[in-house]
């Protein structure tokens, strides 16, 4: 199952990721994110270059990978591909639910996070919505709880 968190920037949309796998994992659900780096113009931040597997990259590798006792990490050149496919190539782990943050135009559920009523306007016209709510309401957070339990529910992840 895959479900976008979607907004503006600075509406909360990270706040609301963590929150949400947080709740996916007090169900022992497994779960994967991905996170769309919006800014066009402006590459990812990569971890330092004085780590082995960042010298290998810097070096020319296509893709490094660092495997501690519990932990893997990887760093991949590929140019930017659809949700789908970026699923498609790099989830590699069996999971409930991947977790996306961002890449509003994909076609997947979407909880819908905004700061004011033009946002939520604009964003509500985005396809599969299945819910919206703003940080600035104290109860929001309560709300999206009952409302992700019933969700994950219904879609079979949890009894």
């Amino acid at each position: 199952m895959i479900l976008q968190i979607v907004g503006y920037k600075n509406s909360g949309k990270t706040t609301l990721m963590e929150h949400t796998v947080a709740l996916l994992k007090a169900h022992n659900l497994r779960v994967v994110t991905i996170k769309n780096h919006g800014h066009i113009d402006d590459e990812i931040t990569l971890q330092h270059s004085n780590v082995d597997h960042m010298k290998h990259f810097n070096a020319g590798a296509d893709q490094a990978i660092v495997q501690g006792n519990y932990v893997q990490q990887s760093v991949t050149r590929q140019p930017k591909q659809n949700l789908s496919t970026l699923i498609d190539s790099s989830v590699t782990i069996d999971c409930d639910i991947t977790l996306v943050e961002g890449f509003k135009h994909e076609d997947f559920d979407k909880v819908v996070i905004y700061r004011d009523q033009e946002a939520l306007t604009e964003l509500l016209t985005l396809t599969n919505v299945q819910y919206s709510l703003t940080l600035n309401d104290q109860e929001a957070l309560n709300d999206y709880n009952l409302w992700l339990r019933s969700f994950i529910t219904a879609k079979g992840l949890i009894t």
